[in-house]
């Protein structure tokens, strides 16, 4: 599983303006069916009117939004049948650890956010295909491909803020900005509290796919793993590949004795069943082995005893 959190930039990564832009690009596969913590089928027009209009208190230039792209693996997609029902309910547990994240006890429902699933994914300049002269750019990758798109606002869900306030509920002046890209990291003092680590909302992801779908995922899909192969001290994946070793070693150690535990308990076939009104065969007697015949032996022959002639 990947949760990826690009950075702003020009085109289509540019934050500060109107959704519009990249609400418009996703619909490139299918039009509608945007859904939302508690809607479904969306249309694309009221999503940007609903992002654009959560945002109070922000500067010009400052990011409006943020996307967030969830890709989980082909073996995942195969463990769950790439079922579009199922990744929609993954999608808003996954955006209810995004909330939780910030450390400002807020959920998903302080969000205001539209996701998108896609089934198709083409190759860019990134991939190594394309780098080795594989692939074309552009060129439709294959397998299963399906990931999601989540557009969400900066800015805390202000209705529900609203209400909130009214409630005596909140005491705090202003709705919360949340930046899922700031270098602040569960703070505690200054101007700005809490933060939003990356790498712990990579791992709470994660952990959402395999709670909610019964995944048992092996060490070397891990989110640990690959992080460490690519970040880690030699010492530090030395140790980690010693693990995953001994992991694939006990699986294969349980597969072989489950597979015996079934032969042991495998029952008897029983024999055929006799037709309605029909007596039951009687049972076969087993062969009798072979008797061998006995053979008289015939006494023997008396000897005669001769005499010689007298002298």
């Amino acid at each position: 599983m990947v949760a990826k959190i690009p950075a702003s930039g020009k085109g289509l990564s540019q934050r500060t303006g109107s959704s519009g832009g990249l609400v418009a690009y996703l619909e490139k596969e299918v039009q509608g069916q945007w859904f939302s913590l508690e809607r479904e089928d969306v249309p694309a027009a009221e999503v940007t009117q609903t992002l654009d209009h959560n945002k109070r208190n922000l500067n010009r230039d400052a990011d409006k939004y943020y996307q967030v792209i969830l890709a989980p693996s082909q073996t995942e997609l195969r463990h769950i049948g790439s079922d579009p029902e199922k990744l929609r309910a993954y999608t808003r547990a996954a955006m209810e650890q995004y909330a939780a994240n910030f450390g400002k006890g807020i959920e998903g429902r302080d969000l205001v956010y539209f996701a998108k699933v896609e089934h198709e994914r083409t190759t860019n300049h990134q991939d190594r295909a394309v780098q080795l002269g594989d692939m074309e750019k552009g060129e439709a990758k294959e397998g299963p491909q399906t990931h999601i798109h989540v557009i969400v606002s900066r800015t805390e869900n202000l209705a529900r803020y609203s209400e909130r306030k009214q409630a005596s509920e909140l005491d705090r002046k202003n709705p919360y900005h949340l930046s899922p890209l700031t270098n602040h990291k569960n703070t505690q003092r200054g101007v700005v509290t809490g933060g939003f680590e990356r790498k712990q909302y990579s791992e709470r992801v994660e952990q959402a796919f395999d709670q909610a779908f019964a995944y048992e995922r092996p060490l070397t899909e891990t989110f640990r793993y690959a992080h460490t192969m690519q970040h880690g001290t030699p010492e530090q994946c030395a140790a980690l590949q010693v693990q995953a070793i001994q992991e694939q070693q006990r699986q294969v150690e349980r597969q072989a004795a489950v597979q015996q535990s079934v032969s042991e308990q495998r029952p008897q076939l029983p024999g055929p069943v006799p037709a309605q009104g029909q007596q039951p065969a009687a049972p076969l007697e087993q062969p009798r082995p072979a008797l061998t015949p006995t053979i008289e032996q015939a006494p023997a022959p008396e000897r005669q005893r001769v005499r010689g002639p007298r002298m």
